[in-house]
């Protein structure tokens, strides 16, 4: 056998080894990791653990479903009670602490930023949710303003024509003057 061949044998003994250590705990908090990756990609961040993004993937199957494992999701994935509950948990904390559970949580301040203004805004409008009648009238609200604006852009594309063909009208006759002149 080859050198190149010994080598290639022992090269894959120790990957082997090395995916083998890999203790439990590791793994679990890899898929945690994996879960609450937010906006990078599965391969960044198996290049920062130092693993496969296969070996995520299985080990997300195996671990993911545990009890216990706690499944971050994107911030506009959640609930208005859990957004409520996360505005509230955020504004009770203290300077470090509220940096350490957004990290936690996998938000960031711009989100609880935007959904306590919602709040507000809703707090003050009323508050109210839409019933169907509300939703249909303002679905028809929103269509009548969407025609209102189609209708006003295409008069104010026939206002600019008629412009420009006036303007060029009165060039004209300055050039060669106007016909009832002569």
């Amino acid at each position: 056998m080859s050198l190149a061949g010994k080598n290639g044998k022992r090269g894959e003994r120790e990957k082997k080894e090395v995916s083998q250590q890999r203790t439990e705990g590791f793994r679990r908090a890899a898929v945690e990791k994996f879960h609450s990756r937010g906006s990078r990609s599965v391969e960044e961040v198996a290049r920062v653990l130092g693993v496969s993004s296969w070996s995520l993937y299985q080990w997300s199957k195996r671990y993911g479903n545990a009890e216990g494992m706690k499944h971050n999701r994107r911030p506009g994935d959640r609930s208005v009670q859990e957004k409520l509950k996360a505005v509230i948990e955020f504004e009770g904390l203290e300077g470090d602490k509220q940096g350490e559970y957004l990290r936690r949580q996998g938000l960031h301040s711009d989100h609880i930023a935007g959904w306590k203004k919602s709040m507000e805004a809703g707090l003050e409008s009323g508050g109210g949710s839409l019933t169907a009648a509300n939703r249909s009238e303002w679905a028809q609200d929103k269509k009548k303003i969407k025609e209102l604006e189609r209708d006003l852009h295409r008069k104010d594309r026939a206002l600019a024509e008629t412009t420009a063909l006036l303007v060029l009208k009165k060039k004209a006759d300055l050039i060669w003057g106007s016909g009832e002149n002569q």
